[in-house]
């Protein structure tokens, strides 16, 4: 009986053999229960692992179960580091975050968001403040004319920790509705707005495994808000 060369090749661990080989490692016990590995046109990475029931329920996006074998092992230390509360080894993080940060992996992922994902857009105007009159006066004080206008809304609950935030897919300042009230001086929402601003000026940078938000020219062109110390200073008694 003559064999084909594909037999003869050692075959692919299966991602639900990694990630019970990962528990085994992890649990330090010889056994490890049944994957069951759900795939998801998930818009997230990460993905899901769970035990019930004697069984680790794995829900994955398309493209991280279609990730390098070495980038799904990544994946599983990481997962199951989370589900026993432990640190998982700093190589396979920063092996999971190189990947992650290669250019055709974000336009892939990019692209899925894009597709995929909804964002609720509220309109600019607020009970107090109007985000789109805000953003015209920053831009002709600190940018000139050349930075496009984007969406601009502000977020369904009032969170006093993520204050804004630049959403470059689908192009969208978001401020928080807790800025949205009398008692907030106008700086300060000037001042959210504008740091938001400079995330459309300056974008992430990515380095191997490392993603720099603020980069040092973003940090630089912050100092140039009139009021930054003033603003930061009433957020920080504020909040």
């Amino acid at each position: 009986m003559q064999l084909l060369a594909s037999e003869l090749l050692p075959q692919p661990e299966s991602t639900e053999a990694i990630f019970q080989r990962v528990y085994s490692a992890v649990a330090r016990t010889g056994e490890a229960p049944p994957v069951r590995l759900h795939v998801r046109p998930y818009v997230a990475t990460i993905g899901r692992l769970r035990l019930a029931q004697g069984v680790l329920e794995l829900r994955l996006s398309e493209a991280m179960a279609a990730a390098p074998a070495t980038v799904r092992e990544a994946l599983a230390w990481i997962l199951v580091s989370r589900l026993f509360r432990s640190a998982p080894p700093a190589h396979w993080v920063r092996h999971y975050r190189q990947y992650m940060n290669r250019k055709d992996v974000r336009r892939v992922h990019q692209a899925v968001r894009a597709a995929r994902s909804r964002k609720h857009i509220s309109g600019p105007q607020g009970v107090v403040y109007d985000l789109a009159e805000i953003f015209r006066s920053l831009r002709d004080r600190y940018f000139g004319p050349l930075l496009p206008e984007p969406q601009l809304g502000w977020s369904r609950r009032p969170s006093r920790t993520l204050l804004g935030h630049f959403d470059h897919v689908h192009n969208a300042i978001v401020l928080s509705s807790w800025l949205d009230r009398p008692e907030v001086p106008r700086f300060v929402v000037e001042y959210v707005m504008y740091h938001e601003m400079l995330h459309m000026k300056h974008p992430v940078e990515h380095r191997r495994h490392r993603r720099s938000i603020h980069p040092p020219a973003f940090r630089e062109e912050e100092k140039r808000f009139e009021r930054l110390a003033e603003a930061r200073s009433w957020l920080k008694t504020a909040r």
